[in-house]
């Protein structure tokens, strides 16, 4: 990276910062359209909004999903994102399998466990610990690297951000029968969190590239 004037440096963090002005106003906007009965487009749009800005500041990595994911547990400063839901990790190592013969073997060892442990959800060193003794060492430490697919946050990109972009919309309010969270009701996905989570999302944004004078910290650079 060639270096800037301190001069050309200050117009950057100016264009930087009405950059994001501009894109808080379109946040704030989503509020109202979902006030006004336009429910599916706002969430669709604070979807598309999440994945971008992660997309962004995860730069050069590709993985839409994991990105996600990533932005809300590192940024939606919620606990909950970061836990697993034991049916949910269950559905995506399925799905793993279906593409790989490890994954096979190793959903087969573990699914019964995933499907009959209690109905609430666990700390990632808590399922690692009921893992462990059905697993070799090498598929336990391909498992570990991919408990993010289990995450109540990688529900929250299936079954809020897939479903608004791919389909025709989630329920407003998506609720889990039965489940629990610190021996309380898993609180339902809705509009309101997801939206929660996108504005500390672009806060966090906005500083660091103020902070650094680079976009997203790195300038794609």
């Amino acid at each position: 990276m060639q270096p800037i004037s301190e001069e050309d440096q200050r117009a950057k963090i100016e264009f930087i910062r009405a950059f994001f002005d501009d894109f808080n106003k379109k946040v704030e906007y989503l509020n109202d359209l979902y006030k006004s009965g336009h429910r599916d487009e706002a969430r669709i749009l604070c979807s598309c909004y999440i994945d971008s800005l992660a997309s962004a500041l995860y730069w050069p990595d590709e993985r839409s999903n994991f990105n996600y994911v990533r932005s809300l547990r590192e940024h939606g400063q919620q606990d909950i994102f970061s836990y697993i839901h034991p049916k949910m990790l269950d559905q995506a190592l399925h799905k793993l399998s279906k593409r790989s013969g490890k994954w096979t073997t190793i959903h087969a060892s573990i699914t019964g466990k995933l499907q009959k442990v209690e109905r609430r959800l666990y700390e990632e060193q808590e399922t690692i610990d009921f893992l462990v003794p059905l697993l070799k060492r090498s598929e336990m430490d391909a498992i570990k690297r991919e408990l993010w697919r289990g995450t109540f946050a990688a529900i929250i990109y299936d079954q809020f951000r897939i479903a608004s972009v791919h389909g025709f919309g989630p329920p407003d309010g998506i609720t889990f029968d039965g489940t629990t969270f610190r021996g309380q009701p898993v609180p339902a996905i809705d509009f309101a969190m997801v939206y929660v989570c996108l504005k500390r999302i672009v806060f966090v944004v906005k500083e660091l590239s103020e902070k650094t004078g680079r976009w997203f910290g790195h300038d794609y650079e």
